[in-house]
């Protein structure tokens, strides 16, 4: 304890407030620091007090093999160029999403190689999916992703949703599929009788639930529908959607979101205006709440796209991705934009916000789990000696 001035409980919580990067580097300070910062208690406490203070957020660049990220915290404001666990695949890598820090990587069908990544503690397990089964008539169908953490059992999954239709775009069969982490095995949930609209951005997880905006017809956007499908449960459910005006729903574009960990819907009205709803209470219609409405050119001109990514520290301003080239800041107080450009950043670019954290995710085949005990074994051992004289009560 001689290198540990106060107790740890006490350092912990200061340990908290520090980029994960810091972080790293105290590891090597002494073997107790070293225990503290990798203990389950530390990680935990640093990822929850990042959430709550909206703090350690980062941006990370995709669409093809090339992967970078932006810290929003730093006062640099430069794009660094980070190695893809997947950049000697043969087919392109796609982000799925991220979940407490993690990436979760995917190349194109066939291949199906998979990644589930921490970009700032560099490190990663890698995995193959099995391939989409073939229905005779229709072939593989097509096949969408979706990656979430399932809280209750502490298991990250990725969501495989696929859709089969004929010749008339009507759907034939379409089915989703669960891939578990913790057990590497697949489930077969049952059947998805909806047709997925706006498939650029298909899916969007929040409140432990893969969400999507579907309807009984590919034609009829009046009748779009959220359908939330929950990781821990495996049941889908419809979720209310917010009451925008009825005349106009028919001229709009439409896409889900996630803002601050609630789930959000931008309805664009080409060339008039543009709003974005968030539902501040998940599952009650009446949290549905207008955040912004504009008309602000910048934002509305040539307007293919747009999703809310990450509210600023402070809170007043909301950062928006506008057609997968460029990125804005919109200030909530004064309802203007300003664009936001750092060194290095990509001409076209797919965006996805992760949290800086130090969790990592553990997975293996039962083979290897097996062949993995005795690892354990002398890593609890090494521990042991690691954090000799260094208790810390949770």
């Amino acid at each position: 304890m001689s290198d540990v001035p106060m107790p740890p409980d006490v350092l912990a919580q200061i340990l908290s407030w520090l980029p994960v990067i810091a972080l790293l580097r105290f590891r090597s300070v002494s073997k107790n620091f070293r225990a503290l910062i990798d203990s389950d208690y530390v990680i935990k406490l640093h990822l929850n007090h990042s959430l709550q203070t909206n703090s350690n957020s980062n941006l990370i660049f995709g669409g093809d093999r090339s992967l970078c990220y932006l810290n929003l915290d730093s006062s640099a404001n430069v794009v660094n160029k980070i190695h893809n666990p997947l950049y000697f695949a043969i087919f392109e890598t796609v982000i799925l999403g991220s979940c407490n820090g993690i990436l979760c990587l995917c190349t194109t069908e066939p291949d199906n190689e998979i990644a589930f990544w921490n970009p700032l503690v560099r490190k990663f397990k890698k995995t193959r999916l099995a391939p989409v089964k073939c229905v005779e008539g229709f072939g593989r169908g097509v096949c969408f992703k979706g990656f979430g953490y399932d809280h209750v059992h502490d298991d990250h999954k990725v969501v495989r949703l696929i859709q089969y239709c004929n010749l008339y775009k009507e759907l034939v069969h379409s089915k989703i599929e669960v891939f578990s982490l913790k057990n590497e095995a697949w489930s077969d949930i049952g059947d998805f009788p909806y047709h997925l609209y706006n498939r650029r951005y298909s899916n969007v997880f929040a409140n432990g639930c893969l969400h999507w905006l579907v309807s009984q017809k590919p034609e009829l956007k009046v009748e779009l529908q959220i359908v939330a499908f929950d990781l821990t449960t495996d049941e889908l459910r419809f979720v209310p959607q917010p009451d925008f005006a009825n005349e106009k729903v028919q001229f709009s574009q439409v896409n889900l979101g996630i803002l601050g960990g609630c789930l959000s819907m931008v309805c664009n009205y080409p060339m008039m205006n543009v709003d974005i709803w968030i539902m501040k209470s998940y599952g009650v219609k009446d949290s549905w709440s207008k955040l912004i409405s504009t008309t602000d050119v910048k934002i509305i001109k040539e307007l293919d796209f747009l999703r809310p990514i990450v509210y600023s520290k402070s809170g007043h301003e909301v950062l928006l991705e506008k057609n997968f080239e460029r990125l804005y800041w919109y200030d909530l107080v004064n309802k203007t934009s300003k664009r936001l450009k750092a060194a290095g950043m990509p001409r076209l670019f797919v965006t996805e916000m992760f949290t800086g954290s130090l969790v990592q995710v553990n997975i293996g085949t039962a083979s290897q789990r097996k062949k993995g005990k005795n690892e354990n074994n002398h890593m609890k051992k090494k521990d042991d000696f690691l954090s000799k004289g260094f208790r810390l009560v949770l």
